[in-house]
């Protein structure tokens, strides 16, 4: 170890790379909520340690070393194309999604469609037309799309469908079916974010009592959780302090 010490002294350059190197991984392990002993690991074996998890996850992320951001990303005029001379299952959704990302929801709704025609259960389907009929104001429409998908799968993709749902029974002037909806997803996934997110709601109804005891012992909860768990909640354990003060 003093070796590597006396040698990254005589050349300040990759010292520099491997702090940059160290910092990269503690924020990678961060962001995956890795176990307690990879922070120490990266942190006490200076290059190794970083090495090894760098090996065990973060590789991972490469897909085979095919960068994503060395890759030229297919046009929209490439999409369009592929979807309409040859109309799989993947190149509509492919379509769809880009038209979403660039927020034209109206015309991701016809490639939606054709696909839904090939597989009418799937999820990414079922979410993406709630979301784009949400966006063009018609809830009313979108409401059964979340109802089937979780009704199928409760937890699809971390539980967004559900926030959508939410948000869409907000939309709908449905405040009731939205508080429901809050305390459905809290019963299915107790984490402080969503007990947040109930807690709001609540205080919107005037349910101030309720909505104290919630954040009370979502942050007692909060407290005694192992400290990578803390880390990552920080954010809304700020929100549910800011949401007690308003109690």
């Amino acid at each position: 170890m003093n070796f590597l010490y006396s040698y990254l002294y005589d050349h300040p350059y990759l010292a520099i790379v491997l702090v940059v190197f160290t910092v990269w991984m503690l924020v990678d392990a961060y962001s995956r909520q890795a176990e307690a002993y990879w922070f120490w690991a990266i942190l006490i074996v200076p290059l190794l340690g970083g090495l090894a998890y760098f090996f065990c996850f973060t590789i991972k992320d490469f897909r085979g070393f095919n960068l994503p951001f060395l890759q030229r990303r297919e046009s929209l005029d490439d999409l369009r194309y592929r979807a309409e001379h040859i109309p799989t299952l993947a190149n509509e959704v492919a379509l769809a999604d880009r038209l979403i990302e660039q927020g034209d929801f109206a015309g991701a709704l016809p490639p939606l469609e054709s696909a839904r025609k090939k597989e009418p259960d799937l999820g990414h389907i079922l979410y993406s037309r709630a979301l784009c009929l949400s966006r063009l104001g018609r809830p009313a429409e979108a409401l059964p799309l979340l109802d089937q998908l979780l009704q199928r799968e409760p937890r699809w993709s971390n539980y967004r469908a559900w926030h959508l749902l939410i948000e869409t029974h907000q939309q709908n002037k449905s405040r009731s079916a939205a508080l429901d909806s809050c305390r459905m997803l809290v019963k299915l996934a107790p984490t402080l974010e969503h007990k947040c997110l109930l807690g709001e709601f609540l205080l919107q109804e005037g349910q101030k009592e309720e909505a104290q005891r919630l954040l009370q012992d979502a942050l007692r909860d909060h407290q005694f959780n192992p400290g990578p768990i803390r880390r990552c909640n920080r954010r809304w354990a700020s929100a549910a302090r800011r949401l007690l003060k308003r109690v």
